[in-house]
């Protein structure tokens, strides 16, 4: 009955390289449709965008097979990186779309081009102690980050506002959801949180020790890199994990201070949980990543669908974000309800979001909230056809969903793009470790000269 089942997934399911290559040039749209403008509309950069969002559904539809792989595979990813690097720096337009001022901001640039160029060229010339050189980009893009917030030390965005106030405000005993604060520009939000808690809460040591939250953004985006490094063994999928903390303009997002970086940290995490068997600290980690921002929502039914995660497991850890919420609403129904739930429905119609909808809207159309319904249930069903039920099921599922979602979205910026993104990169990574642990614990070893014997040249 196994032998059937394996014929039958193979069947139905494409090679590792049909798979990997458009995942890995959807990453690299998405990754360069949102740097060009820092995530504001052109509908050229939409263009880039859909095809970014094609590319994902298309490997969902063919059903992803990971076997064996190189780190060739990688090259356009690689390329994008050093292209953005030296191309689209953080701070392009230093008094428009970034507040970085003095030196600071120049290392900030170099330190991400020689992390590029250190990366690509361990993935072209193939060379050993690969781990390393995976390492070497963290602390590169470590400093970077230091540099980067170092420059731009009071960004005058309300979403940094925002997080100061709220973290100060949880260190002194105040409701986050009713906390006043402004970021003094007109226009911008203020006097409200529009986030769950849990961005806040990952956030306060941070606040309280170094005085800005950025440092727990940084971090977030630090141990995701590790965490991805530490999934696999081959040298192929080491290099791959360093591209996480080089997703073009990587910088520019974390100047910003969204908080898309803590949900991702938590996810990868949840995944390296998974495939250690520490099922419990995974149940926990999706906790976290449901307790920050609304849309992650999205992805609960492919935890469900994960056969390893299952219903229970993503009903626990459901229960526990809303537990984590339910003290904040408690005390103020109403400024919980606003700040979560209307704020996002009643913001009236922009044309700077990157996305379709935005193009709809620039038409004298509509769509209102049907059509993104209408879209995001019809990839759902795509996905419960196609995914298999295993970690890469789920962060493709989960990847799809997210991407369709921004690109029907009215509030599409870069921060949504680099949560899609990441998804991605994660689906490739966890499909290649996950298909290499599963062929080092199927594959019988006789003795040492067959298993030798048995080595292909390439895979090293």
């Amino acid at each position: 009955m196994a032998g059937l089942d394996r014929r039958f997934e193979n069947r139905w399911s494409c090679p590792s390289v049909i798979a990997e290559l458009p995942l890995l040039a959807g990453w690299s749209a998405i990754g360069i449709g949102a740097a060009l403008d820092n995530g504001i509309y052109y509908p050229s950069y939409v263009v880039i965008m859909t095809i970014g969002v094609l590319l994902i559904l298309t490997t969902l539809a063919l059903r992803p097979n990971f076997g064996r792989f190189t780190s060739h595979h990688g090259g356009i990813a690689v390329g994008t990186v050093v292209l953005t690097a030296i191309v689209l720096p953080a701070s392009t337009y230093a008094t428009v779309n970034s507040y970085a001022t003095g030196q600071a901001i120049h290392a900030s640039r170099l330190l991400t081009i020689a992390a590029a160029l250190l990366l690509a060229t361990w993935s072209v010339f193939s060379l050993p102690r690969a781990i390393w050189a995976a390492y070497s980009v963290i602390l590169f893009m470590l400093a970077a980050g230091v540099t980067q917030i170092v420059a731009s030390h009071a960004p005058p965005i309300d979403v940094w506002y925002m997080l100061q106030a709220t973290t100060h405000a949880l260190g002194h005993d105040q409701n986050i959801y009713t906390v006043p604060w402004s970021s003094g520009i007109p226009g911008e939000l203020s006097n409200k949180y529009v986030y769950l808690p849990g961005a806040t809460i990952l956030l306060w040591p941070f606040h309280a020790i170094f005085g800005d939250v950025r440092y727990g953004l940084l971090a977030a985006l630090i141990i995701t890199g590790i965490a991805l490094i530490r999934a696999g063994t081959q040298s192929a999928i080491t290099l791959t994990a360093a591209l996480f903390v080089l997703y073009p303009k990587v910088m520019y997002g974390l100047e910003q201070s969204w908080i898309d970086p803590l949900t991702l940290c938590a996810l990868s995490l949840m995944g390296l949980a998974m495939m250690r068997g520490r099922r419990g600290w995974a149940i926990v980690a999706f906790a976290v990543a449901l307790s920050c921002k609304q849309y992650n929502w999205l992805i609960i039914p492919f935890a469900v669908l994960w056969k390893d995660f299952g219903f229970r497991r993503t009903a626990i850890a459901v229960a526990a974000a809303v537990g984590l919420s339910l003290p904040w609403a408690l005390v103020n129904i109403h400024a919980f309800i606003s700040g979560v739930i209307t704020y996002n429905l009643d913001l009236p119609l922009r044309t700077d979001s990157l996305s379709l909808y935005t193009t709809l809207v620039l038409h004298q159309e509509n769509p209102g909230l049907e059509l993104p319904a209408a879209v995001i249930t019809a990839v759902f069903l795509l996905a419960i056809w196609r995914l298999p039920r295993t970690e890469t099921g789920f962060f493709l599922g989960s990847a799809a969903i997210i991407g369709v979602y921004d690109l029907f979205n009215r509030l599409s910026f870069f921060d949504a793009w680099e949560f899609a993104g990441g998804l991605t990169l994660f689906a490739v990574i966890f499909g290649r470790a996950t298909s290499d642990s599963e062929r080092s614990r199927h594959t019988p070893v006789l003795d040492a000269s067959a298993h030798l014997s048995d080595q292909h040249p390439a895979d090293g």
